[in-house]
């Protein structure tokens, strides 16, 4: 076989397989893997008058970046996690709300391999991403009442920030979601991303990587969710193919020490109704908040 036949046949393969599930990805809900700039940060926040702060931190040999949007004399704050593969870029239209910013804090990180934290080196341990925010959440613990959200993959992060650190939080809000092992759609094209790689965008990686090793990890958490001692609201797309809809009801059975437990479909709803959903999700965040307690329930050590 020539050179060029064998160029060919590699070039057709990708296009016949490998471009749509690309596309499929891009596609999922989460996408959104562009950097929130500093030119963008001033244009939908400093020019308005709101506080903002862009935070850098290095710890287990990474690098790791997140905003503080907002004064630390706010009564409340909110911890927003993103999916995969996003950035902090892809919560942009709730990090931007004033109705959201009245009264709250905004806090949210580029995860490991996102945006500026350490773009296109990827964490596929879900317990080793919720070590390296650790150190975001300890610079910004103090007494006021928080609320962690996370989506899509930001969710399962999310869960394990909250077992991990059971008196950081006092409510948990988590849409379209990864908790059940195995309850989600792999495709097995995604194999040939490392075969790929110098093709292939970091985030796209980033994205496989985590995608490929959730089952394990996933398993590893299910003796950890009995830490979970918080209110949990858990959103999910009934038509998700993704992530499938049975993943809130199996995590509602694990959390057996939540003294509130919410799972709410939306009907006609994918994987991506933080975007698609928005009129029902804003307000939905708006009341979580808004059924914060006045103080932190955990005293601070």
């Amino acid at each position: 076989m020539s050179s060029l036949t064998f160029v060919l046949i590699l070039a057709r393969s990708v296009l016949r397989y490998f471009l749509p599930f690309v596309v499929l990805l891009l596609c999922s809900g989460c996408f959104e893997h562009r950097r929130f700039s500093r030119k963008e940060i001033r244009k939908d926040l400093t020019s308005r008058g709101v506080p903002v702060k862009v935070v850098y931190y290095d710890t287990l040999g990474r690098t790791i970046r997140y905003l503080k949007i907002g004064a630390d004399t706010l009564p409340r704050k909110m911890i927003l996690i993103h999916g995969s593969p996003s950035s902090l870029e892809g919560l942009r239209y709730y990090l931007s709300d004033p109705d959201i910013q009245r009264g709250t804090q905004l806090i949210a990180p580029d995860r490991p391999g996102y945006g500026e934290s350490d773009y296109g080196w990827g964490e596929k341990f879900i317990s080793r991403q919720s070590e390296v925010l650790s150190l975001m959440l300890r610079q910004t613990r103090d007494e006021r009442p928080t609320l962690l959200l996370g989506t899509s993959y930001g969710a399962t992060v999310a869960v394990r920030l909250a077992m991990d650190h059971p008196g950081y939080f006092d409510r948990l809000l988590l849409t379209c979601g990864s908790y059940r092992p195995g309850a989600e759609k792999i495709y097995g094209l995604s194999k040939i991303v490392p075969v790929l790689s110098s093709l292939i965008p970091g985030f796209i990686h980033v994205a496989d990587d985590e995608k490929q090793n959730h089952r394990p990890h996933l398993e590893a958490m299910v003796p950890l969710w009995d830490r979970i001692r918080i209110p949990v609201t858990m959103v999910h797309g009934l038509e998700d193919r993704l992530l499938y809809p049975d993943n809130p009801l199996w995590a509602a059975r694990q959390l057996t020490n939540a003294p509130e437990v919410n799972v709410l479909y939306l009907a006609g709803q994918r994987h991506g109704i933080m975007w698609t959903a928005r009129p029902f999700i804003k307000p939905l965040i708006l009341r979580e908040l808004e059924a914060l307690p006045h103080r932190h329930r955990v005293a601070l050590p």
